[in-house]
């Protein structure tokens, strides 16, 4: 299940994909893909779980059946370092949905050259701004206007949450402080970055197939 939130008027969905859905614009936006990541690893001599690819390519076909999509942006750190077979398979996943644009904010990750952005249909873009103040990039923009909101990516944020009895769980969440909304990290093996409870931020977490916010730390 999806939580509504409200950002300068525009309705905005935070979806348990971990993936932000805004229906008036028809908009999916995604962060910290790190695709190829488990590849990359493997080739320098590491033990890492494997990942498909194709499961987490499979997570975003079904929302452009259930949802109508017409464009996507993706927040940096889309590819996590030299090319390797992963991106043949993104790029495959591009060119079946070419009524779909794909944009992409670079993250300090996304060093691929332009060739290999172009084979997939992306369209390299330093942010992307909506008519009601909403800026997207992949770190926070320095000097933002007091009207805007910035939607980012970059940290993998987390939190940890109480369980029954004694157990703690860190979850994955869509992280909400000032007028910066930062989004979980889409790949599945990227790792979390804690961050602690202030009263001026709001934590919407990713559990099961539902986005809860938060209101009890440890």
């Amino acid at each position: 299940m999806a939580k509504k939130i409200v950002l300068n008027g525009l309705d905005c969905f935070l979806l348990p994909q971990k993936v932000l859905y805004i229906p008036f614009y028809h908009l999916l936006v995604l962060s910290d893909w790190h695709l190829g990541k488990m590849k990359h690893f493997r080739k320098e001599g590491l033990f890492v779980p494997p990942v498909e690819v194709e499961e987490e390519i499979s997570r975003l076909e079904l929302l452009f059946q259930e949802l109508t999509v017409e464009r996507v942006i993706l927040l940096g750190d889309l590819f996590h370092s030299d090319w390797n077979e992963d991106w043949t398979a993104f790029a495959l996943f591009t060119h079946r949905y070419p009524n779909i644009s794909f944009l992409l904010t670079r993250g300090n990750h996304d060093i691929l050259v332009d060739a290999h952005w172009a084979e997939a249909r992306l369209q390299i873009i330093p942010q992307y701004i909506l008519a009601e103040g909403l800026l997207f990039s992949h770190e926070p923009v320095a000097d933002l206007p007091a009207y805007m909101f910035n939607i980012v990516g970059h940290l993998h944020p987390g939190c940890v949450v109480r369980g029954k009895g004694r157990q703690q769980f860190r979850l994955p969440c869509f992280h909400l402080k000032n007028n910066v909304l930062t989004l979980p990290a889409y790949g599945k093996w990227t790792g979390l970055h804690i961050l602690p409870k202030e009263d001026n931020a709001r934590f919407f977490s990713v559990i099961y197939d539902e986005v809860v916010e938060i209101k009890e730390f440890f």
